[in-house]
């Protein structure tokens, strides 16, 4: 099933925005003009996930140094700091745990979900 979430231009960059989808709260990210769409339930505990941190993936290319990758944004719960990739919905710590993804896509301007294509929890 498709869900209109609303116009493209409504979306604040980097900012998630919470709609309801399927009979489920989800939330919607603008992400360098991508949009990314995943469940408001952290899996670890059931947190709110949408109102965490949300920034680009850190990672090391040497021993000692941290770089950010702006283009694979991740999403920290805001009750215990769990973090997950908001492209494929897995934790990065913690093998196992996932966050449901849906698919999303601008059509004419409108931001568009299909609520029955997310990968499972």
């Amino acid at each position: 099933m498709i869900v209109d979430v609303g116009p493209a231009q409504d979306f604040e960059e980097r900012h998630f925005r919470l709609v309801t989808a399927g009979g489920h709260e989800v939330g919607v990210l603008r992400w360098r003009d991508r949009f990314f769409a995943v469940h408001n339930r952290c899996p670890h505990q059931k947190g709110p996930l949408c109102l965490g941190v949300v920034s680009g993936r850190l990672h090391g290319s040497a021993p000692g140094s941290m770089e950010v990758d702006d283009e694979s944004p991740v999403i920290a719960c805001p009750w215990h700091g769990w973090e997950f990739d908001l492209g494929r919905g897995e934790a990065l710590w913690e093998e196992g745990y996932a966050v449901k993804v849906l698919p999303v896509r601008v059509e004419d301007g409108r931001v568009l979900l299909d609520v029955g294509k997310g990968r499972a929890v």
